[in-house]
C-alpha cells in the first residue's frame, strides 16, 4: 500500500497556528458577547434604581416610609434580591429575598456572587443625585441569566471552533491524499541505477520520468531487472511474460524486446540501448550509466 510521507514543518506549524487562533477567537467572541450584555444590562438596572431613587427621595421628604417599604417590596416581585435605602446615616429600608446576605462588590456598581454561586448586579445610587447626598440607595438586580448566557454562547463558540478545526484537519487530510502517485508511493521494488520499478503501482521511471508501458511490457522490463547484467535465455522470458500461452514463441520474445527499447527511448534518447542483445543467448538489461546515459 502507498505511505504518506510526514507533513513538512511549514505545514504543521501553519495547521497549529490555525488552532491557536481559532480558540482565540471563540474566545474573543464569548468575551465581547458577555460584555456587551453587561453593559447593556448595567445601563438598565441604572435607569430602574435611579427612578426608584427619584420615588424615594419624595416619600422620605413627606415622612411616608410605609410607602417606601411597600415599594421596596413590590421590586422583589420582579428582578431584585434586595433594596437597602439610607438617609442620613440610617438605614431606613432593608428588604431582602429569604435570608440573602449579599457582599457588595468594590466600588458602588458591578457584579457580585452570592453563597450558592448566583451571580447580582450591584448598584449604589445617591438620594437625590448630586454631589454631597443625604441618602443611598442600594439594589441588588439578579444577573444569573448573565452567567447562563454566557456559557450557552461559549459553547457555542466553542461547537463553531471545533467545526472549523475538524474541517481544516479533513482538508489537511484530503489534500495529503490528493498527492499524485508520484509523490506518495512507497520506495521501489527495484531499481538499476536512474531506472525505478514500483511493483505494486505498476509504475516505472526513468531518471525520474514515467515510462508507459503494457502489463506484458512491464514484466519483461521487471524480469529483466531483476538481475541487472544476467542473460535471460528466450525460453525464460516467455516463462515468465507468457506463462499460460501455448504458442508464444521467440518472435514473440523480439517483437516485445523492441516494444520495450522504443518506450525507453521516448524518455530519454538512448535508453535503448539499456537492453542487450545477447546473440545465441538472449537479453540482458545494464545500468543507464553503462549504456551512456546520465542525469543531464
Amino acid at each position: 500500500m502507498a505511505r504518506f510521507r510526514t507533513p513538512p514543518r511549514w505545514a504543521v506549524a501553519v495547521f497549529a497556528a490555525l488552532l491557536f487562533l481559532t480558540g482565540l477567537l471563540v474566545w474573543l467572541l464569548a468575551a465581547r458577547g458577555s460584555d456587551r450584555e453587561l453593559s447593556e444590562f448595567q445601563a438598565r438596572g441604572t435607569a430602574y434604581a435611579e427612578t426608584f431613587a427619584e420615588s424615594a427621595a419624595a416619600w422620605i421628604e413627606r415622612g411616608d416610609l410605609d410607602m417606601l417599604r411597600t415599594a421596596a417590596r413590590f421590586l422583589l416581585l420582579g428582578s431584585a434580591l434586595f433594596v437597602r435605602v439610607s438617609w442620613d446615616g440610617e438605614l431606613l429600608v432593608d428588604e431582602r429575598v429569604g435570608e440573602l446576605e449579599p457582599t457588595p462588590p468594590e466600588g458602588e456598581t458591578g457584579l457580585a456572587s452570592l453563597p450558592n454561586g448566583f451571580h447580582y448586579l450591584h448598584l449604589r445610587i445617591p438620594i437625590p443625585p448630586q454631589e454631597e447626598p443625604r441618602g443611598w440607595v442600594e439594589l441588588g438586580l439578579d444577573a444569573t441569566w448573565l452567567a447562563a448566557a454566557a456559557r450557552a454562547r461559549l459553547l457555542l463558540a466553542i461547537g463553531a471552533g471545533l467545526g472549523a478545526n475538524l474541517l481544516l484537519f479533513g482538508l489537511a487530510l484530503v489534500l495529503m491524499r490528493l498527492r499524485s502517485p508520484l509523490e506518495s508511493e512507497a520506495q521501489p521494488t527495484l531499481k538499476v541505477g536512474a531506472l525505478e520499478i514500483f511493483e505494486e503501482q505498476k509504475h516505472v521511471r526513468l531518471f525520474g520520468e514515467p515510462v508507459r508501458l503494457s502489463p506484458k511490457q512491464f514484466t519483461l522490463l521487471r524480469l529483466l531487472a531483476s538481475a541487472p547484467g544476467r542473460v535471460f535465455s528466450d525460453r525464460e522470458i516467455l516463462r515468465e511474460v507468457w506463462p499460460d500461452s501455448q504458442y508464444a514463441n521467440s518472435k514473440d520474445v523480439k517483437q516485445y524486446v523492441y516494444l520495450v527499447r522504443q518506450r525507453l527511448g521516448k524518455v530519454r534518447p538512448g535508453a535503448e540501448g539499456m537492453i542487450v542483445t545477447v546473440p545465441g543467448f538472449g537479453y540482458k538489461l545494464v545500468p543507464p550509466e553503462q549504456a551512456g546515459l546520465t542525469e543531464s
